[in-house]
């Protein structure tokens, strides 16, 4: 199922389905470790493919994470070495 990123609060995530369904959810361990440059993953805006894991609490878990169409990063205050994603595939 595909869905966008509308929230980021540390390791949990708001996504929305396609119908407008909410859920709550969280990522797979290996985004985490690919080498990226940026502090975080996933950014509001992004789009991606998610499974169900507990149908009672509405959670599921980001399996994909598609390609950006644009963002908008800063520098990471932690490390200058890093970009912080603020958003992606912005429209306006």
């Amino acid at each position: 199922m595909i869905a966008t990123v509308y929230k980021s609060t540390g390791s949990w995530y708001v996504v929305k389905d396609e119908s407008g369904k909410q859920f709550n959810a969280r990522i797979l361990g290996k985004f985490k470790i690919d080498g990226l440059t940026s502090t975080n993953p996933i950014a509001v805006g992004d789009k991606v493919t998610i499974e169900t894991e507990n149908e009672l609490e509405d959670s599921v878990t980001i399996t994909e994470i598609a390609d950006r169409k644009n963002y908008i990063n800063r520098t990471s205050p932690a490390n200058k070495h890093q970009h912080h994603i603020i958003a992606s595939n912005l429209d306006q």
